[in-house]
């Protein structure tokens, strides 16, 4: 394990890229980002002290999905390989607990996504053809979800991790 030091705005992995190893947040905080530094940017989330990100690296074999980004000067790392791992878990056993409730309330949370995301477009086919009836705000939802997934399309179109944009975009088109 080896421990990494960041400056503000520098990144510590590219979305795309391939990697075996993941980020225990010692201090500092980290935001992560898909379509980072291009006009379709959004920020999916701000891991802070004690959590965790990357851990993706160390279980599939997949390109990187978001690209992660200092965000304070001073952000510390732990590095921590696949090699690595065992010894990590055994000397800090609590940390394989944290490690699986954040992946836990990550699912959670993007599950969440996925339902607001079928509210949205079931809230679009009832009006279909009825203008008037449409709410303003689901609309608005509708375009905000579709641009997102469209992002992460166009950025990672070569990601297998990438199914539910693939099935999000033909649901749309189904409509």
């Amino acid at each position: 394990m080896s421990a990494l030091n960041f400056k503000k705005g520098e990144i510590v992995f590219k979305q795309g890229e391939y990697a075996e190893c993941m980020y225990d947040i010692v201090s500092g905080s980290v935001g992560v980002y898909v379509a980072y530094g291009t006009d379709a940017e959004m920020q999916l989330t701000i891991l802070k002290a004690g959590e965790f990100l990357g851990e993706m690296a160390l279980i599939e074999t997949y390109p990187r999905s978001a690209t992660a980004v200092a965000l304070e000067d001073g952000t510390e790392l732990r590095e921590i390989g696949e090699k690595e791992l065992a010894d990590y878990f055994r000397t800090q056993p609590g940390r394989l607990l944290a490690i699986m409730r954040q992946i836990s309330e990550r699912l959670r949370e993007r599950t969440a996504d996925y339902e607001e995301a079928c509210e949205v477009l079931d809230g679009l086919k009832s009006t279909r053809g009825k203008p008037e009836k449409r709410s303003r705000g689901i609309l608005e939802r509708a375009k905000a979800l579709a641009e997102f997934y469209n992002s992460v399309m166009m950025e990672t179109s070569a990601n297998p991790d990438m199914e539910m944009g693939y099935y999000f975009t033909n649901y749309m088109h189904r409509m």
